[in-house]
């Protein structure tokens, strides 16, 4: 073969194994990138787990942004928030040196709520009005500890139990399961009881009137019998925001101020 042609040939030789040299170093290159990355992905799911809530003995992932907002949420305690279910406190008697948190908001009641100049619901001279679903007045304080609101009545300062009372301007009034549970007086309250089942007698006084109604506006028109000391009736419900009682008394069903009666045991 001539010098110049095997020249030539060498040459080219050359220049195939330099090109193979580069793909072969391209590929092993992108081998380690591609092996790198699977390793990263392992590593990071590894130390990277959803945490889970336990349910017996059953594990819902949870999604760890979805609790910070959860959590965030109930720090606010705005207890009115769609899907927040705001918790009755029984009220704490107390006079209008109670503490009360400052606020500003429009309050309707959920159905009633009787309003008094004095946030203790024992006695009848401390009721001031009431208050009806659709109507508002402006709270200016609340105490949940003793679960009185703080509202401006008339032009004055005075309370309501804060569990009836509501910020949601679309709440509608809900039906009791038991019709005897929400009575009209004869002056036009709207008295509401719980159910229970219980003996009651009389306190501290000799004897307790027992009305037809749960109002003292009939005067002793409404007055069907007294309950004496050491005789017993059946409680079958009570008003906390009104005050009253009823009971079941020689065949009848009767109201009685719950200040004056106490539960006994059988």
């Amino acid at each position: 073969m001539p010098d110049k042609v095997r020249k030539r040939t060498d040459h080219r030789t050359e220049i195939d194994e330099e090109q193979g040299s580069i793909w072969s170093m391209l590929i092993t290159f992108a081998v380690m990138v591609l092996l790198t990355v699977l390793i990263c992905t392992v590593v990071w799911k590894v130390t990277h787990k959803e945490p889970k809530a336990e349910l017996g003995n059953m594990q819902v992932n949870v999604n760890p942004t979805i609790v910070e907002t959860l959590v965030a949420s109930d720090e606010l305690g705005n207890g009115e928030e769609e899907g927040v279910t705001e918790v009755e406190i029984e009220p704490v008697n107390g006079d209008s040196t109670m503490y009360f948190e400052q606020v500003e908001e429009d309050v309707t009641a959920k159905d009633v709520a009787i309003i008094r100049i004095q946030p203790n619901t024992e006695g009848i001279v401390t009721v001031a009005g009431q208050l009806r679903n659709g109507q508002y007045l402006k709270r200016t304080g609340i105490n949940k500890e003793t679960g009185w609101s703080r509202v401006i009545f008339d032009g004055k300062e005075c309370f309501a139990i804060t569990y009836l009372l509501t910020t949601d301007k679309e709440y509608k009034t809900k039906a009791p399961e038991n019709p005897d549970n929400r009575i009209v007086t004869s002056d036009g309250y709207i008295v509401l009881f719980r159910d229970c089942d219980d003996l009651v007698t009389v306190s501290t006084q000799q004897s307790v009137n027992l009305r037809t109604e749960p109002s003292t506006a009939g005067g002793g028109n409404t007055v069907k019998a007294q309950l004496k000391g050491g005789i017993t009736a059946k409680r079958t419900g009570y008003s906390i925001d009104a005050g009253w009682s009823r009971v079941e008394y020689d065949g009848l069903v009767l109201y009685v101020v719950t200040n004056f009666i106490k539960e006994v045991s059988e």
